[in-house]
């Protein structure tokens, strides 16, 4: 008798290497044919190439908290690499579903949605309280308090949250300068772990990225700036990026790009180097460059590259960068001018423009376009009177994927390729004109809320007290 060759009579070895290859939804449909195939298809070496190759070198934004590779579960990989396949699919008309809500009454003043999804922070005065999220697709969603912290003194706190390395946050005091400050991370055991403690600093909290705590002390009577503290080094020198009064008006935020401190006023971006933050005293770092804004712009203020930050774990793949040379995009609200945000981007020099500013671009050779901007209202909205509402809010992510808030209503935005004449194309956020995926409870300010790309979760705070954690599917 001819024996007919077949699959089946594959090793399983060789069958799993042949799934190593297999596309997610070849996998998915493989796993419905028998049981063998069934329980190779759980294997977690599967899903841990399925991720590797379909998430992180297609440069999507990765769900859930960077942990290494090694530590995560076959379930754990397959979930992430599902979710992050069915938000690429559906975004930006993503479905909202609350999954879970805080049931404290009581009044939250900020809140934030730490990086990874899982983790949230809300401020009550003068005291912080921390959550962790926990559930998989298709089974019921828990909210936990892991722990709280409050200030030594009744002065209402703020926090920040570093973007870049997960889990770290500052807290200072919100509204009076020249207070304490101090760093923590977050983690189970234990649940808010004190890594640096100011009982001095100049000014207010205005950031932390990296090893840098970030300081506003505009309000010196010699305009002040941005000063910066080396709280990994907890050291008492600071270094002074300045300010000019008349010329840049208050300070909005900062971000890092091309190894270079950004830090946006009411006028304009002023471009500095990266400083060394001395032991002692105070160092004042020279402008490397300035962008004057065609109008001046206010809060909220927010940043994308349009490229997702990827994998921080130590033993993730190395991929090629999607873009040899992103821009920025700054998408901010028009001072004056509520029902609308200004998008400005700062691109690359072509040839002719680093000829023409040979001298000034050597250090950062970019340039400063301004876009069209994103006006609530003048794509069909309309008739439904949302032309003056005001925006309250801007969250993005570093991929491009983000929300903003006109009014009561939250508006999903993605990246996409827009034109830039004469010849260049540039991904920049593109915002959603029709009907908006939330809306946010009467009497709650819309700059309580916060967002994260990977997870593609939302959390809002309540009129009543306590908060919603939205899911979009």
């Amino acid at each position: 008798m001819r024996c007919v060759p077949s699959f089946d009579n594959l090793a399983d070895d060789v069958l799993i290497q042949i799934l190593q290859t297999l596309s997610v939804r070849e996998i998915l449909t493989l796993r419905q044919t028998s049981k063998r195939y069934y329980f190779l298809s759980k294997l977690r070496c599967i899903w841990c190439a399925a991720f590797c190759t379909e998430v992180l070198a297609r440069h999507l934004p990765p769900p859930g908290p960077s942990r290494p590779l090694h530590v995560l579960s076959s379930a754990d990989l397959e979930h992430r690499t599902l979710l992050a396949l069915s938000l690429e699919r559906r975004w930006p008309r993503s479905t909202p579903n609350v999954v879970v809500s805080s049931r404290k009454r009581e009044t939250v003043d900020q809140i934030l949605l730490i990086p990874g999804g899982t983790q949230v922070l809300t401020v009550h005065g003068n005291k912080v309280v921390y959550w962790l999220i926990s559930g998989q697709p298709g089974a019921s969603h828990k909210l936990q308090k892991i722990g709280e912290w409050s200030s030594p003194s009744d002065d209402a706190c703020v926090v920040v949250k570093d973007m870049e390395c997960q889990g770290i946050v500052a807290i200072g005091c919100r509204d009076q300068p020249n207070k304490s400050a101090a760093v923590f991370a977050l983690a189970l055991e234990p649940a808010i772990s004190q890594l640096c403690d100011y009982s001095f600093i100049p000014g207010t909290v205005a950031g932390i990225s990296r090893h840098l705590l970030f300081l506003d002390t505009t309000s010196e009577q010699n305009g002040g700036g941005l000063e910066l503290l080396d709280w990994h080094a907890q050291t008492e020198g600071t270094a002074l990026l300045p300010r000019i009064p008349d010329l840049f008006g208050a300070f909005l935020d900062f971000t890092h790009f091309s190894d270079h401190i950004l830090v946006v006023w009411e006028a304009c971006i002023s471009v500095f180097p990266v400083p060394e933050v001395p032991a002692q005293g105070r160092t004042v770092v020279a402008h490397t460059k300035v962008f004057m804004f065609p109008e001046s712009i206010s809060l909220p203020i927010a940043f994308t590259t349009c490229v997702p930050r990827g994998w921080s774990a130590a033993d993730a793949p190395a991929y090629a960068p999607s873009q040899e040379s992103p821009s920025l995009t700054i998408l901010a609200r028009p001072k004056g001018k509520s029902g609308r945000i200004a998008l400005s981007m700062i691109i690359p020099l072509s040839n002719d423009d680093g000829a023409k500013h040979a001298s000034s671009s050597v250090s950062f050779p970019y340039r400063l376009l301004r876009l069209s901007p994103f006006i609530l209202g003048a794509l069909g909205d309309t008739d439904r009177g949302l032309g003056g509402q005001r925006c309250t809010q801007i969250c993005m992510g570093s991929s491009g994927r983000g929300l903003c808030v006109f009014g009561r209503e939250v508006r999903l935005c993605g990246p996409s390729l827009v034109y830039i004449p004469p010849f260049e194309m540039q991904f920049c956020p593109v915002f959603e004109t029709g009907k908006a995926i939330y809306e946010i409870e009467a009497g709650v300010c819309g700059d309580k809320v916060d967002f994260d790309e990977g997870m593609g979760r939302l959390v809002v705070a309540k009129q009543g007290g306590g908060f919603d954690v939205v899911q979009l599917l």
